[in-house]
């Protein structure tokens, strides 16, 4: 195969690619076995046909078959020769085909716009940061004893109890909602999961008594419902485990005091993670607003997709509306091109890589955090595409320990967004 850039005008080059009869063949002998394979020709088994009597009969369809896949993989390799950093495939055109001779044709992609980055040190940055509290300490505990909790029925509805109901959504007239009536749904009574208004609407029902409950706009969720009739199947009161060595011991600790360390540890480990997660938002979008980045459209397009098929790939028995996710996620596509080319420069203009030893420390830092070997955790990293996807996060690791190496970082206390509690009753 022969390969040249014949054209050059803005963000385009146009290659002119040239290939050799012989190169071709393997193709063609190709489509020809497959041919073979799928059809069926009268006195023939299927599949048993002479390959003379195949090509004869199907010369066209298999010329059709190959062709495409000819011009595909030649220009893929012609990209390849000529060093074109190409990142979207336009029109063939002047194709020049006849068989048994060489092929030639011309190509026109899209390449990468010239672009640069000149400003990342320096940079004024804000990491969040958190004094773990004694009330979150308590909290957790708390929840890890309603994780071991027992119940016990009760006959009458109290904060904090576990409530079964059949529940009938009703309009704002109070009238039944057609569709919206769900039996024997149980229900925590605790404000992490509903709103105060329900909780205190049922406190005091007793079993197979019914109440009517408004929640309060701002504990419903977009065009959620507000107005229920409840009826109370069963009550069951939550059983706490006490909170002292025993109960540690169940979980693997010696103590209640090393049980209360290990929780309190989790929790800095938690927010520490959570203040480098933020700072490294901060640092993409620093880099962003500083530097005048492209978003070539087809990155942009192909970052798009990526989402949608994920999407699908979840989603598969509904229907996904591309147009709409389209615009939904091209903000955010635009954002991820613009960080990728300013690492991608970043990397060039600092020599950042990642070697042997930086492997071998993340794969120790692994096997410690598991209590596992290395070896095993080196298993795990035997695949090219695994190997690869550990460099790339340790490469990006060592962008944004660079970046915040030369910038300015001040802190501020950690501001947690306001959430609305998950009400027990979606569905």
């Amino acid at each position: 195969m022969q390969a040249e850039i014949v054209s050059q005008e803005s963000n385009q080059r146009k290659l002119h690619v040239k290939i050799g009869a012989d190169e071709m063949q393997p193709f063609f002998e190709e489509a020809l076995n497959m041919y073979r394979e799928e059809v069926q020709i009268e006195g023939f088994r299927k599949g048993k046909a002479p390959k003379s009597v195949v090509q004869t009969r199907f010369a066209a369809e298999i010329e059709s078959q190959a062709l495409p896949v000819i011009i595909e993989e030649f220009y893929k390799q012609a990209i390849k020769d000529t060093k074109t950093e190409a990142i979207a495939i336009g029109e063939i055109d002047n194709l020049q085909y006849k068989k048994g001779e060489p092929m030639a044709f011309d190509v026109t992609v899209e390449i990468m716009p010239e672009y640069s980055l000149t400003k990342y040190k320096g940079l004024t940055l804000t990491k969040e940061v958190h004094e773990i509290t004694p009330e979150e300490i308590e909290a957790t505990l708390k929840r890890l004893q309603e994780n071991y909790a027992t119940t016990l029925e009760a006959e009458t509805v109290a904060p904090g109890n576990f409530v079964t109901c059949d529940v009938q959504a009703l309009d704002d007239g109070n009238l039944p909602i057609i569709g919206k009536r769900y039996s024997d749904r149980r229900i925590p009574l605790t404000t992490q999961y509903v709103g105060q208004d329900m909780i205190d609407g049922l406190t005091g029902a007793k079993v197979g008594e019914s109440r009517i409950i408004h929640v309060d706009p701002s504990n419903v969720k977009d065009d959620g419902d507000r107005h229920f009739e409840m009826t109370v199947r069963k009550i069951e009161e939550v059983q706490l485990p006490s909170l002292d060595d025993e109960f540690a011991k169940d979980l693997g600790f010696d103590t209640i005091e090393a049980l209360k360390a290990d929780v309190t540890n989790n929790l800095k480990n938690r927010w520490e993670e959570e203040s480098k997660k933020t700072l490294h938002e901060r640092v993409i979008d620093e880099i962003i607003k500083e530097n005048d980045l492209p978003s070539p459209e087809p990155l942009v397009h192909n970052a798009i997709h990526r989402v949608i098929d994920m999407l699908k790939q979840y989603s598969r028995n509904q229907k996904i509306d591309e147009a709409f996710m389209h615009d939904k996620y091209r903000p955010a596509a635009i954002r991820d091109v613009k960080w990728q080319l300013a690492k991608k420069k970043l990397i060039e203009l600092e020599s950042i890589a990642v070697d042997e030893s930086d492997m071998q420390a993340y794969r120790e830092k692994i096997a410690k955090a598991n209590n596992v070997t290395v070896d095993k955790v080196s298993d795990q990293f035997k695949s090219e595409e695994d190997r690869r996807r550990v460099e790339d996060y340790l490469l990006e690791e060592k962008l944004f320990d660079f970046i915040q190496s030369h910038a300015t970082i001040t802190e501020a206390p950690f501001k947690e967004p306001e959430e609305k509690p998950e009400s027990a009753l979606a569905v």
